[in-house]
């Protein structure tokens, strides 16, 4: 495709989709937070832990300070259960209250037994063993399918998409809504994500980086140009010192919602349908 030469697109020699981040990129304005999580998690669940694990910005060595997210998730020896996932939301917040170096603190959780099930295959076993970096624990990729830049994986892994769509919507017509600029923020990365599933397994390669995303849809679709730009800038502008925090944003996010949504998703259908 012309306009992507040189591009690295994160698979390996064999083409498999590499792993994304590495402890080694984590920059050290971070490091304290880093283990103070892992800390907090480990004194939390104890012997009910498999392993921790970072994603994101700030494993990749992206991350900007005071902007950007710090993402966790935890992988239990079995299901968790609403006391834990309670417990693990409490410190999520504790953590984000008593800090200024990334904008938000999140946590996932998730068992062991369901994410080694095939029905996770391109969910969230796709997220641990390539979009995750191991920071404690046995590694649960080691026990994973090997991942690559398929039809089937970008026909899979947008399961929600259209529920999330929905709930986005409902979150912005609602002036009780907290922290609107996140949702805004959530709907500029939804497309964007949405849209790269369209093209990931004809470029073929797998990326996080918003950039290389929109730079590869926009050589696929390029009358898609603009409005994938406006999702960027929505989803990762904060970045910059541009978070969508003023009406024309607020505008911006509906009118992606209305009619670019609704045709991506269409085209997303279309590309990723099976041919007999």
């Amino acid at each position: 495709m012309s306009g992507l030469e040189g591009l690295d697109n994160g698979l390996d020699e064999r083409g498999r989709i590499r792993r994304e981040g590495d402890l080694d990129r984590v920059d050290a304005a971070f490091a304290p937070l880093v283990t103070q999580a892992t800390s907090g998690l480990r004194r939390l669940l104890g012997r009910r832990l498999h392993s921790i694990y970072l994603y994101g910005s700030v494993p990749r060595g992206t991350a900007v300070v005071g902007r950007s997210d710090l993402d966790l998730e935890v992988v239990l020896h079995s299901e968790p259960t609403e006391t834990e996932r309670a417990a693990i939301g409490r410190l999520a917040a504790e953590l984000d209250q008593d800090t200024d170096v990334v904008n938000e603190v999140g946590i996932i959780v998730a068992d062991r037994p369901r994410l080694l099930s095939p029905a996770e295959r391109y969910d969230n076993a796709f997220q641990i063993s390539c979009l995750c970096t191991p920071l404690w624990g046995q590694d649960l990729a080691e026990e994973l399918p090997d991942q690559y830049p398929t039809i089937e994986l970008a026909r899979h892994i947008t399961s929600g998409t259209q529920a999330a769509f929905t709930r986005l919507s409902a979150a912005l017509a609602d002036p009780t809504t907290p922290r609107p600029d996140f949702v805004r923020q959530r709907v500029g990365r939804r497309i964007v994500r949405l849209a790269f599933t369209c093209v990931l397994f004809r470029w073929p390669g797998w990326t996080s980086d918003p950039t290389t995303m929109q730079r590869v849809v926009t050589a696929f679709y390029p009358d898609h140009a603009d409005e994938l730009a406006t999702s960027t800038q929505l989803g990762w502008g904060r970045l910059t010192g541009h978070p969508p925090v003023t009406p024309d944003d607020h505008d911006k996010a509906i009118e992606l919602l209305t009619r670019s949504a609704p045709w991506w998703m269409n085209e997303h259908r279309k590309v990723t349908a099976e041919t007999r």
